[in-house]
């Protein structure tokens, strides 16, 4: 996460920005992508929201500071990180992975997509919350190794490792052979 100086002009002008006004816009912004982000990192739409939220009052007491970043964004991502990494922490006794995925209520068959998302999520869901943390930045966000390993607070070497067992947990769970495109 690069900082802005805040020595130019356009520092000058963000500090006229009335930061409530500059963090209701960022948030109406970027909303949208941060949602999707954590319903990859949830798998679930109610938590998801709940992540997002929770993400958001952590960002807002520091958000004068957070604002003149070069990508705000890359430090609302490693809170969401943090947060869901908490919440598993917390709760990681309450819950268990199933390997069925619930029926879905007056749903008709929508087509292939439909089928091939839900098992996609499903596999994501099964897959433990560091290797889930890690496929998700790296490839849904498309951030390096090296950014995904800031996000996270672990080595590079702990990426490498949690994606490439995450990805091998997904390539079996979707029944694709090593070197076949998604």
């Amino acid at each position: 996460m690069e900082k802005h100086t805040g020595a130019s002009a356009g520092g000058a002008a963000l500090a006229a920005v009335d930061p409530l006004v500059d963090f209701e816009a960022y948030v109406r912004a970027s909303e949208r992508k941060h949602q999707r982000l954590a319903f990859l990192l949830t798998g679930d739409l109610a938590a998801a929201e709940d992540l997002v939220q929770s993400a958001y009052a952590r960002l807002y007491p520091r958000w004068d500071k957070v604002r003149t970043y070069d990508a705000p964004d890359a430090y609302l991502r490693k809170v969401m990180v943090s947060v869901r990494t908490s919440w598993w922490r917390r709760h990681k006794n309450r819950e268990w992975a199933t390997d069925e995925l619930p029926e879905l209520s007056g749903a008709a068959d929508h087509g292939a997509d439909v089928v091939e998302s839900q098992a996609l999520l499903g596999a994501l869901r099964s897959l433990p919350d560091r290797q889930r943390a890690a496929v998700v930045l790296r490839h849904w966000c498309d951030l390096s190794e090296a950014e995904t390993a800031s996000i996270m607070g672990c080595s590079l070497g702990t990426v490498k490792s949690n994606t490439s067992k995450g990805l091998a947990h997904l390539r079996a769970a979707l029944g694709q052979a090593e070197g076949e495109a998604s």
